[in-house]
């Protein structure tokens, strides 16, 4: 029998590794991992729904499942892990796959790149936009304080493997979640992959399984390009957090429950373009180029009247990217084209947010 076809891309960082996409693929860990010790950390709906599979990946060595959403991204759930890898008598030398969406492969890997000072892990996402965005490039993080991401560590995996097989059994909320981010490489710096986005939406929307593919390894050789320039984020990397800021505030201002990661980018990339037309870098027409492909994909374009402009802006002078609190800001030069802005008025930004109001 013909193996399934797998395309790979490596990505050269401080550690050089490889990313496999393909559909039915998953087998193909087992001949990667061969007799190392292994763990398998997950949460409770791919738990849930692929007990076997991994128990399977785990090869005996142990199943670990944390209850699934953001509100477990935190210390807590990071100590109960490293709680379960003393109890497994887990060396430097036992690999962690991380199973599941980002929540799964941040904390993980945190948790990897902390216990004995770094054990390797592998990434196997199964979310949509684990595979496009979070298990590339190294970053690792839990939340705190609701503020997000703002304890971790950059720390590159021994492999990522995308099996298309996982998107067929994600919730459609989820997957159209994670269009957000696939529709962000488009705008910072890939003006061919957004007209195929605009293009194909239909077929994406169907999960025509070649355009999900296309799709796929796309995005991941736009995220690879940048971090390979840029591995820890000390210049072109922040790039990647376009709509971002926002998004964020918005995330920790609903404590995380409201609006899933990609819902939150997507009003947060409206924002953004909004902000780059009223700075005058690009045509009314672009802005609603965007907005309507997000909105196409049923996501969330407008901030919610409630939402304080002034409690949001405080929020975004704690985010990471700033510095002696001054917002930096990604924004659009026409699609295809992106820069970081830092000198932004703060009437100004509090204004589009609230002409976003719905």
């Amino acid at each position: 029998m013909q193996k399934n076809h797998i395309d790979k891309i490596t990505v050269h960082t401080i550690k050089n590794y490889d990313v496999l996409v393909g559909k039915g693929i998953l087998g193909t860990l087992g001949d990667y991992l061969d007799n190392k010790k292994r763990v398998v950390i997950t949460d409770s709906n791919v738990y849930g729904l692929y007990k076997k599979t991994l128990e399977k990946i785990a090869g005996g060595d142990g199943v670990f499942y944390f209850q699934a959403g953001e509100e477990s991204k935190n210390y807590k759930t990071l100590h109960a892990i490293y709680n379960f890898l003393i109890d497994k008598y887990a060396d430097r030398y036992t690999y962690i796959a991380a199973v599941g969406g980002g929540v799964v492969g941040d904390v993980a890997a945190y948790a990897a790149s902390t216990y004995m000072r770094g054990i390797p892990v592998i990434h196997i996402p199964t979310s949509l936009l684990a595979m496009v965005d979070s298990s590339i490039g190294g970053k690792t993080a839990i939340n705190y304080g609701n503020l997000k991401n703002i304890i971790g560590s950059f720390y590159q995996p021994e492999l990522v493997l995308c099996d298309i097989d996982f998107l067929y059994t994600l919730p459609e909320r989820e997957f159209k979640s994670a269009l957000s981010e696939i529709i962000k490489y488009g705008i910072i710096g890939d003006k061919d992959f957004f007209n195929f986005i605009e293009n194909n939406k239909d077929k994406i929307v169907e999960k025509d399984e070649k355009t999900l593919i296309d799709l796929v390894l796309r995005s991941i050789k736009n995220k690879v390009k940048i971090v390979e320039k840029d591995e820890t984020e000390t210049g072109q990397r922040a790039l990647l957090n376009f709509g971002h800021t926002l998004a964020h505030a918005i995330e920790s201002l609903t404590e995380y429950k409201k609006y899933l990661h990609g819902e939150a980018v997507s009003i947060g990339e409206v924002f953004a373009a909004l902000l780059s037309f009223k700075e005058g870098l690009i045509q009314k027409e672009d802005v609603l180029r965007i907005k309507n492909l997000l909105e196409y994909f049923k996501l969330p374009t407008a901030v919610e009247p409630a939402f304080q402009s002034k409690k949001l802006y405080e929020i975004m002078e704690k985010d990471k990217k700033n510095k002696n609190r001054v917002l930096r800001f990604v924004l659009t030069k026409n699609i295809g084209l992106s820069i970081i802005a830092d000198d932004l008025n703060k009437s100004k930004v509090m204004d589009v947010i609230d002409e976003l109001k719905g």
